[in-house]
């Protein structure tokens, strides 16, 4: 089919209305088209009048879905445009691939990427060439440009034409990306729930990725993977009529004019992935990993250093803390009885009083935890007055830091304040992540991009923040509605990549600058299992959790953070969200309730292997923060009915016979 023409009944007509309009035509045109393996994704590749644009469908046996109706392709470069006058020049033939590889966290720990892939080339009217590779996947289609002649000068981007045609009948569940501001922007606002398709973003900085849709019975998630030093992390426009959505860059102000938003580079030159995750329930978005698929294979030679694992956590409870020694004590003896492997000392550990860093270290070796440091980022490239002093930005200084701190044995850092989807901080997120390895350090990024793939290529990356995570309790209206958002983390931000929302509020909350949660303890409880991260870090005070009953705390010490398996069981975004885990051969199941009305679930546990097993349910009480917890024998063809309470949770642990 290498460059073979079809003719087919409809095309893009292009026409200027202050943006392209997409529709069909009667006009001949060129369409190059092809499917996964499994016969049930199909591309459609058009070259009409010049100009590049694309659909995607779900197949089905009862016929074709145009999930993506056709969208524009094209780069304008400032030394070429790559957006009209294109002619083509050939096709490779579809070429079949399949690798296994692992993974240090997530939600599995051995992966098949396995898809079919083409790439299709052309040229403009000064012949200077621009490849589009496309691979098809059972869950999803993704594509990328390259330039693929080879220069040692610098070329600039100055714009991506991309876009994302969705039919306008629908649901969307959508983050609006923020303006710039001292804390912003890093992901953090509230995620609207279910909006409808082609609603515009309430500021001109537009929509962020990952975005969720739901249309004519089919679910869709748009985000991107292996965004490199060389390009910019994207986000969507803020006009979208008709279900339109584009590429955005980042905006001018970020880095406060440190750095340019246009991208620049040699050639040969790789864009991101841009990737369209496709199924018919939510629960694929949960259970994809195309985001890893996607991206760099690991550049560690050794990665046996490299420990996931659960953090007790002071500053959350106590602002103060991490500058008092004796404030940090009982975090650390709370990891200590827990069995958790971390402890991180937040802002302020380098004017610590009453002890010093070294004897913080020595306590915690002696009780076997390992401690993390946290880190201002830069830099001219933020505002935030928070012992900026230039280390993580500057490569000497950082270096010499990361040496230090290693060598007096801290085990990982927590670097905040990146706020900058550019080029620059591209760069700059992987300088750090290449030097930490040198120093055997762990990384989790605050105040930053989201996940885009990075998690593979470098494994040592546990965690990144990029949500309004149990940190916003200061804010009325999170309080107010955290459940909700709960119930949407799940299938939009923590189905591309660890989540750093740091969880489990089993107490009142009642501390100062914070309100208290209204979520059931169980509710608490169950998102420990909902949310993954690599660095669990648990917020609540030592009091707190130990004084909860036995059977709490017991699953509190065993809850994995890493795991083998996950099975979406049931849910829908801002309603409920039902997971299983598995770790070797024990399964954790979590469930939460994301509305105001009490509700009862049914959940089935076919996925389980051939046995008997003994299961330990705690699941919501006749109070706010009290349990039910039962102890049962199960098969997999067992079917547990589950009361969820309003705002509540159940938390379930399996283990064999």
């Amino acid at each position: 089919m290498n460059g073979k023409r079809e003719r087919l009944l409809y095309c893009v007509l292009f026409g200027f209305l202050g943006q392209l309009a997409f529709g069909e035509c009667q006009n001949g045109f060129t369409r190059w088209s092809f499917s996964n393996l499994e016969k049930t994704m199909g591309f459609n590749l058009c070259l009409e009048k010049n100009r590049l644009s694309y659909s995607v469908d779900r197949i089905t046996p009862q016929g074709k879905i145009q999930i993506i109706e056709p969208s524009p392709l094209g780069l304008l470069r400032r030394d070429e445009d790559f957006t009209q006058g294109l002619h083509f020049i050939s096709a490779s033939k579809p070429k079949v691939f399949d690798e296994t590889y692992r993974m240090i966290t997530g939600k599995r720990r051995i992966l098949r990427n396995h898809g079919v892939e083409r790439i299709f080339r052309f040229e403009n009217t000064h012949n200077a060439r621009l490849d589009l590779i496309v691979r098809a996947y059972p869950d999803g289609i993704a594509f990328r440009y390259r330039f693929p002649e080879t220069s040692n000068s610098l070329y600039t981007i100055l714009r991506e034409e991309t876009g994302f045609n969705l039919p306008d009948t629908g649901e969307a569940w959508m983050l609006p990306y923020s303006r710039v501001d001292v804390w912003a922007p890093a992901y953090e606002a509230e995620w609207e729930n279910a909006i409808p398709i082609g609603t515009h973003a309430p500021e001109y900085v537009g929509w962020s990725f990952p975005a969720l849709f739901y249309t004519h019975g089919n679910w869709v998630l748009l985000t991107e993977a292996d965004v490199s030093p060389a390009y910019f992390a994207s986000h969507l426009e803020a006009e979208c009529t008709g279900g339109l959505y584009r590429i955005r860059m980042p905006e001018d102000e970020e880095t406060y004019g440190l750095a340019p938003k246009e991208p620049s580079s040699t050639l040969p030159w790789e864009t991101p992935w841009r990737v369209i995750v496709i199924g018919e329930n939510p629960g694929v978005m949960i259970e994809t990993n195309l985001v890893t698929h996607l991206s760099r294979p690991c550049m560690l030679r050794d990665t046996s250093w490299i420990k996931p694992g659960r953090a007790s956590w002071s500053w959350w409870s106590d602002v103060e803390s991490p500058w008092n020694y004796n404030k940090l004590l009982p975090f650390i003896d709370l990891s200590a009885q827990m069995g958790w492997e971390y402890s991180l000392i937040d802002l302020g550990w380098h004017a610590m009083q009453n002890g010093t860093l070294q004897d913080l270290i020595q306590y915690a070796k002696e009780r076997n935890v390992e401690l993390l440091l946290w880190y201002n980022s830069g830099g001219e490239h933020n505002r935030v007055d928070a012992w900026r002093v230039g280390i993580m930005d500057n490569p000497i200084r950082r270096k010499e830091e990361m040496a230090r701190i290693s060598r007096l044995g801290i085990r990982g850092i927590k670097v905040d304040f990146m706020q900058s989807d550019k080029q620059y901080l591209m760069k700059l997120y992987e300088d750090i992540l290449r030097d930490a390895a040198d120093y055997h350090l762990v990384v989790n990024f605050h105040g930053a991009t989201i996940p885009r793939g990075w998690m593979r290529t470098y494994p040592h990356l546990l965690t990144m923040e990029a949500i309004r995570g149990a940190e916003q309790y200061w804010d009325q209206n999170f309080a107010e509605n955290a459940h909700c958002f709960h119930t949407i983390y799940p299938f939009t931000r923590n189905a591309i990549g660890s989540m750093d929302y740091t969880p489990v509020i089993l107490g009142e909350g009642k501390f100062p600058n914070r309100l208290p949660h209204k979520t059931t303890s169980a509710h608490e409880l169950a998102l420990s299992v909902i949310f993954e991260s690599g660095i669990q870090h648990f917020i609540d005070t030592p009091d707190s959790y130990l004084s909860q009953p036995e059977p709490v705390i017991d699953f509190l010490k065993h809850i994995p953070v890493a795991w083998d398996e996950t099975k979406y069981i049931d849910g829908w975004p801002g309603k409920l969200c039902i997971l299983a885990r598995r770790y070797g051969r024990e399964w954790y199941l979590g469930g939460i309730n994301g509305e105001t009305r009490e509700k009862n679930v049914s959940v089935p546990l076919a996925f389980l292997s051939k046995g008997e097993y003994t299961g330990i349910l705690i699941m919501d009480g006749d109070t706010v923060h009290s349990f039910n917890i039962q102890t049962l024998s199960l098969t997999p063809s067992t079917v547990l009915s589950v009361r969820l309470a309003a705002r509540g949770g159940f938390v379930g642990w399996i283990l064999p016979k």
